[in-house]
């Protein structure tokens, strides 16, 4: 296997082959290789300097997202972390508290729920990354008569983003405010952007690992009547959130309480454990890889989030911006040699082979399951058409992967498969928050690296460093484990099954049910779908996500309704 920095270095040397201006898209403004921007003077104004400025627009907390579900935000107040050792700074008070999205049948007043399901989104990702499933499950609830919920967190960190150019250029339906804005020199409401935030601006952020997140978590349950949430409350994880899942079935608090005991159940969607944790050597020191996991001393010193190599924090924001223009005008073929850049980069193309791209396929191409490199991307979206297709070995994956090959030609898109890309595209760019996470706290991924099976020994090195994932064998919450495509095959489930309490315990509405019957932990094979496809695909037969969920919601929730208080 090629070290990273090797062929990371390999693959930027390929892309900038024959093209001076072939540079990673760091976030550099340049904006002018856009030559499709279309100004109206009515709704900007223009300063002294030539720079456009944009009227200011918040981003409603509360909208209806599809005709019968309603989404709102919510704020709950969460841990402080302790200071950074090394640097001497801690996390500013106003970021101590957590985002929630509530997802809920669009009536008012709110129906109280059966059940509510919280969710922890994956490896970068935000609330609204379970924008697909969180959708069908409100539906499928108003349609049996039995309310669901679904309240998805998004991460404490997702506060840092700069979400003034998003929302300014929602409100005018005009993707080009945003671009301006990040990408080029424009200013929204007098205000420019002062930039991505660089490392060592954010390094109160190594605290924030497996403890802070378990407590965050825990206000957030603690919403809801104390004696309802073991009968009513489930946790639901994706990729590294369902790695947080496990985890926080298997805490436990200092008072000697666990979490556990105030959960339903727990649904686990293409995401596992590792068995065996890393080692302290590597938990200090870091280790390589394809994203390279920077050990404690390096998150504590230079790297406090997680940046893909080479595309950097700009590559985010430009995602939400072909989202939007996705969702105005899927069909439409823009000229922008930034997005063609990064677009390369991810495909093993100089910019000038790139060819031209409808908006849709522009925005679908890094994410479908047929030409995206990275697993942890994959999405089954739909169909390029307009020319023909090459097979190429990725140097990003290392792997064999697919690509258009014909640079003079157009290529659109066809929404024919799971995922709707008007969905995933409205999961990316549409309200107050949005699907991916900018500045990710790179102490999470390691704590959870660090914790393996969840039975850690109260002596363990682990303990030492606050990961408290002590209990994971008096787990006696029903599970459910649905692995797609990453991380299949479905037996890779029995690891769960082997490392949990025997039984369903006291006071669940199946107790004594072993782990072999499916009411007590029950595998659905749905690798068929893509890493993304879990939380995003249409409800259809091609998908057995959605009435997995909930018909497990259904069997587990105890009777009666449940009582809670969301703040205002």
């Amino acid at each position: 296997m090629l070290r990273a920095p090797l062929f990371l270095s390999m693959l930027l040397c390929l892309v900038a082959c024959g093209d001076d201006d072939s540079v990673a898209d760091t976030g550099t403004p340049d904006a002018t290789d856009d030559t499709s921007v279309d100004v109206s003077p009515e709704d900007t104004g223009t300063l002294d300097s030539g720079v456009v400025d944009h009227p200011a627009a918040d981003a409603p907390l509360s909208t209806v997202t599809t005709e019968g579900v309603r989404r709102e935000l919510f704020f709950v107040d969460g841990s402080t972390p302790a200071e950074n050792p090394v640097a001497g700074v801690g996390t500013p008070p106003e970021l101590n508290r957590t985002q929630v999205v509530r997802y809920r049948q669009d009536v008012e007043p709110a129906i109280e729920p059966r059940a509510i399901l919280i969710g922890m989104p994956g490896f970068l990702g935000g609330g609204p990354s379970y924008e697909g499933l969180a959708r069908d499950m409100v539906l499928r609830g108003a349609a049996s008569g039995e309310a669901l919920e679904v309240w998805m967190i998004d991460r404490r960190s997702n506060q840092l983003e700069d979400l003034r150019g998003m929302h300014a250029a929602e409100a005018a339906d005009d993707p080009e405010i945003a671009n301006g804005y990040y990408f080029g020199s424009d200013t929204v409401g007098g205000q420019a952007f002062d930039g991505f935030l660089p490392q060592d601006e954010l390094l109160f952020e190594s605290e924030w690992g497996l403890a802070t997140h378990v407590e965050d978590l825990h206000a957030v349950v603690s919403l809801i009547d104390e004696a309802q949430r073991r009968g009513h409350v489930f946790l639901l994880g994706h990729s590294l959130g369902a790695m947080f899942a496990e985890l926080y079935a298997a805490w436990r608090f200092e008072d000697g309480s666990r979490p556990i005991d105030e959960l339903a159940g727990i649904v686990l969607l293409d995401g596992l454990l590792a068995p065996t944790p890393i080692t302290e050597s590597e938990y200090e020191n870091g280790a390589e890889g394809l994203i390279p996991s920077p050990g404690l001393n390096a998150v504590r010193t230079t790297e406090p989030f997680t940046e893909l190599p080479l595309l950097g924090v700009g590559v985010v924001a430009r995602a939400e911006i072909m989202a939007m223009r996705t969702l105005l005008a899927p069909d439409e073929v823009r000229v922008d040699g930034s997005r063609d850049r990064t677009l390369g980069l991810l495909m093993g193309l100089s910019p000038a082979a790139v060819p031209a791209l409808s908006n849709a396929a522009a925005f679908s191409l890094p994410f479908d399951d047929e030409f995206s490199a990275l697993g942890f991307l994959k999405t089954k979206l739909g169909t390029l058409v307009g020319g023909p297709i090459e097979t190429y070995t990725s140097l990003l994956a290392m792997a064999e992967s697919r690509r258009p090959s014909d640079p003079d030609v157009t290529y659109t898109w066809e929404d024919n498969e799971l995922t709707s890309v008007e969905v995933f595209a409205e999961a990316f760019s549409h309200g107050a928050t949005n699907y991916a996470e900018w500045y990710f706290p790179s102490r999470l991924r390691l704590d959870i690296n660090a914790a393996g099976g969840a039975n850690l020994a109260e002596d363990s090195w682990q303990a030492n460093y606050g990961i408290r994932a002590f209990d994971g064998a008096l787990n006696d919450a029903p599970i459910l484990c649905v692995p797609a495509e990453l991380f299949g095959p479905a037996t890779n489930c029995e690891g769960v099954r082997s490392r949990v309490a025997a039984e369903i315990g006291e006071g669940r509405p199946h107790a004594g049910v072993t782990r072999d019957d499916e009411l007590g932990f029950r595998i659905i094979d749905a690798t068929d779908l893509a890493h993304l496809d879990p939380t995003m695909a249409r409800d259809s037969e091609d998908n057995p996500v959605p009435a997995a969920v909930e018909r497990f919601v259904m069997e587990h929730a105890s009777e009666g309704l449940v009582s809670f208080t969301v703040p205002e």
